[in-house]
């Protein structure tokens, strides 16, 4: 009698932690549902446009403070004009800000969207070689040239990345991520309204 009440009482234990266990997983696939997260890739290429768009802005603002202390002629002042509006387009690529940066089909595709980062980064290093300083000792010009450099160095990069990982086909893949980051986000809203008015129902 005395054992078969302790193997009663080791079976009663295993069936509240398995309720217990179940009940956690429940309670954080519930969670999952209602607060979806990006996948890990996801995650990745988004802190990557972050920085193509944070290289951008910083190449422009390079570009506008190359005309405190930089003295060039009428064609190196179109040229940093060119980039300036270049890294604006950039700017507005990553953030889908318009339609004609979300449906161009050279900024849309990771391959053409890469080379044209390498392309801006390229002009940047060419502004630097090619400008002429009103004082080149001064340190302020010092540093506006490698504030430059280290963006286009950035931008190069950027651009450089997008490409390879266009051709290995992986924007396929980031598009179905991101097309199920959409639809559970959906889902998510989907449940919360279910709950609030059942909530409401009760009351």
């Amino acid at each position: 009698m005395a054992e078969t009440s302790k193997d009663q009482t080791a079976i009663e234990s295993w069936k509240k932690q398995e309720e217990v266990i179940m009940h956690g997983e429940r309670r954080a696939q519930y969670e999952a549902e209602i607060n979806p997260t990006r996948r890990p890739f996801h995650k990745l290429m988004s802190i990557v446009s972050g920085l193509a768009a944070l290289s951008a802005l910083n190449m422009c603002i390079g570009q506008i403070v190359g005309y405190r202390f930089q003295q060039e002629g009428p064609v190196q002042y179109v040229m940093r004009f060119y980039v300036i509006i270049l890294c604006v387009l950039a700017i507005l690529v990553e953030f889908e800000w318009t339609k004609f940066a979300r449906e161009s089909f050279i900024l849309r595709v990771w391959i053409t969207r890469g080379l044209f980062y390498i392309f801006i980064g390229v002009l940047g290093f060419e502004q630097n070689d090619t400008s002429h300083a009103k004082n080149s000792e001064s340190v302020n010009f010092q540093l506006s040239m490698h504030y430059v450099t280290a963006t286009a160095w950035i931008m190069v990069a950027a651009g450089v990345l997008y490409s390879l990982l266009g051709m290995c086909c992986l924007q396929v893949y980031f598009n179905r991520l991101r097309i199920d980051y959409e639809q559970r986000l959906d889902r998510a809203a989907h449940i919360r309204e279910a709950g609030e008015r059942y909530f409401d129902n009760q009351v």
